[in-house]
């Protein structure tokens, strides 16, 4: 068998941009192969659950890449504070300050089928999860950190929506600053 001019790993990663600039409804079959340079019947004999299985996919590849890579500080060593701190940094680097979108945004309008859909739900449960384990880490009782959690991804999801339709990042970059104080207990 020859070797796959398209890796895997390359694949996932034009669907998430795709899926990330155009939303997950508005991706057409033609834009999917477009975007990935493949033509339709290898599409989906690579995604043979079509469409849903792409997001499906995309959905479990960022969340392991935010596991690894973005939030992986917060189990870390050094103070906590700068480990949030630098979690921020990697959002930041991440959502190129506000610029893209997110993929719990646009994966979750339409119907992405029910994969697609419990992979959404695992990766917001679990970014929520990783910042009420800081929120207790720093001295919070389980309902006053799952509170904490949900407000710090609650305020930096919104602003990234906020940025898509109004143009302005400022919020993002607020929520972004406001991390650390949020999770620790210190905002008001």
């Amino acid at each position: 068998m020859p070797p796959r001019l398209v890796s895997d790993t390359q694949l996932v990663d034009r669907l998430t941009d795709l899926f990330r600039s155009e939303g997950f409804e508005a991706s057409s079959l033609n834009e999917i192969a477009k975007a990935t340079g493949l033509q339709k019947s290898s599409l989906y004999h690579r995604f043979p659950g079509g469409k849903e299985q792409m997001a499906a996919d995309v959905a479990t590849a960022v969340t392991e890449r935010f596991a690894t890579e973005i939030l992986a500080p917060l189990v870390g060593d050094g103070p906590l504070e700068e480990r949030i701190r630098e979690v921020g940094r990697n959002l930041d680097a991440f959502y190129e300050g506000g610029e893209r979108r997110c993929l719990l945004d646009v994966l979750s309008v339409g119907h992405p089928g029910r994969a697609a859909s419990s992979a959404l739900a695992d990766a917001g449960n679990g970014w929520v999860a990783v910042f009420a384990t800081v929120a207790r880490d720093a001295g919070a009782d389980e309902t006053t950190a799952l509170a904490r959690a949900q407000d710090a991804v609650a305020g930096i999801e919104g602003a990234l929506v906020l940025a898509r339709v109004t143009g302005d990042k400022a919020a993002f970059a607020r929520a972004i600053d406001r991390l650390p104080d949020l999770l620790l207990g210190r905002a008001s």
